[in-house]
């Protein structure tokens, strides 16, 4: 056995024992899970950067086999949550293996979580006894019943039209389930990339960094795209609901990455004005906090830089 294989073996058993080790806190821990997406996929990536995705797939197996001999039911639960992380880890830690940039590292690990979020979605209708569909439905129906009663209790008149309106906008959440999967996924592929940035500068001396946020800008083509968008927005799709909520998750996602650049907008403006990092990391925190009001101001920003080069101005 060389070098390379013992290495291959030993990391193997650390980073797998490590990413099982997540996976259990991430069960036994309520509502960590928010956060723990976030890291468990990083061992995987590591992995990935490290051996390759046929070495990965390899652990992946190993793992699903391991932690099935625990017990049937933490296999189970586990299972979902283990797809997504291995497919953002893998998708991730080869892109830097073979040297990708930065963005387009990140494109690959937001496909990976979208499609790791897919498949938890399908093995979760798989193993329910309903679907999460009819789940959503029937909260939403006890809830408008609720409110309902609660204001019948109250004296207060409530119009069986306004019932019928807030049940239909809670209902949208359902057809807008693509566009806020994709958003979720940008956001955690960049946290988890940048997290794996740090681990391998740490423990394999790399220099990975994404490039200055500051910098950060769309090609042209988005807000082309943009604008199409709204354009479409604008027509009546009773007769093609489906295209109608195409168009809606696709704005949901182009506000999202107009967000992020509005956000690199003040980033810069800070970077001008010498305030301190600090500064920048409160200001990205305040419009995380005051969401989605924070984020649709910064979409503003966003679309006025790609269109007018709004960090050119600032001086």
């Amino acid at each position: 056995m060389n070098e390379h294989t013992r290495n291959q073996l030993k990391d193997g058993f650390i980073l797998g024992l490590i990413f099982i080790g997540l996976l259990f806190l991430t069960l036994i821990i309520p509502g960590i899970e928010v956060i723990s997406l976030v890291i468990i996929p990083i061992p995987m990536a590591m992995y990935a950067y490290r051996y390759g995705w046929k070495a990965s797939l390899v652990l992946s197996i190993i793992i699903f086999f391991s932690i099935s001999l625990f017990a049937y039911y933490f296999f189970i639960i586990s299972l979902p949550l283990s797809l997504v992380a291995i497919f953002a880890g893998i998708l991730i830690g080869q892109a830097i293996k073979t040297g990708r940039h930065p963005y387009e590292v990140w494109g690959r690990g937001t496909i990976g979580f979208a499609l790791g979020y897919l498949a938890l979605l399908f093995i979760l209708n798989l193993l329910t006894d309903q679907s999460l569909v009819t789940e959503y439905q029937l909260l939403v129906k006890e809830s408008i019943d609720s409110t309902a009663l609660m204001f019948d209790q109250l004296g207060m008149e409530i119009t069986p039209d306004v019932l019928t309106t807030a049940e239909e906008k809670m209902m949208l959440l359902l057809e807008l389930i693509p566009g806020i999967l994709i958003t979720a996924s940008i956001i955690y592929s960049f946290i988890t990339q940048w997290l794996t940035y740090k681990a391998l500068n740490k423990w394999d001396q790399t220099q990975l960094a994404f490039p200055k946020f500051s910098v950060f800008r769309l090609p042209r083509i988005v807000l082309w795209l943009f604008f199409v968008v709204v354009i479409a927005n604008m027509f009546n799709y009773e007769s093609v609901p489906a295209l109608g909520t195409t168009m809606a998750n696709i704005n949901i996602i182009l506000g999202m990455l107009f967000s992020i650049q509005g956000l690199s907008v003040i980033v810069h403006y800070l970077k001008k004005k010498q305030f301190s990092k600090t500064m920048s990391t409160i200001m990205i925190a305040l419009v995380i906090i005051i969401f989605p009001v924070g984020m649709y101001l910064t979409r503003i920003l966003g679309i006025i830089d790609a269109g007018f080069n709004l960090k050119r101005i600032i001086r």
